[in-house]
């Protein structure tokens, strides 16, 4: 989208319209990141499980 096709949506629909449509897009580009962000973070949780069971069997065999 260039500077023209934004400036004529501004005058065509007004600055709210255009503003509620520029954040709906930011929101849904933010959902998609957080979403990804706590898919990361739940396989690292998983992997530290993971690991301090190992590590609380090995322990409880010495």
């Amino acid at each position: 989208m260039d500077i023209q096709a934004i400036v004529t949506a501004i005058s065509t629909v007004g600055f709210p319209v255009v503003m509620c449509g520029a954040l709906f897009w930011y929101m849904t580009e933010q959902n998609k990141s957080h979403k990804e962000e706590t898919n990361a973070l739940k396989d690292a949780i998983t992997d530290l499980r993971v690991a301090i069971t190992e590590l609380i069997s090995k322990i409880s065999k010495d």
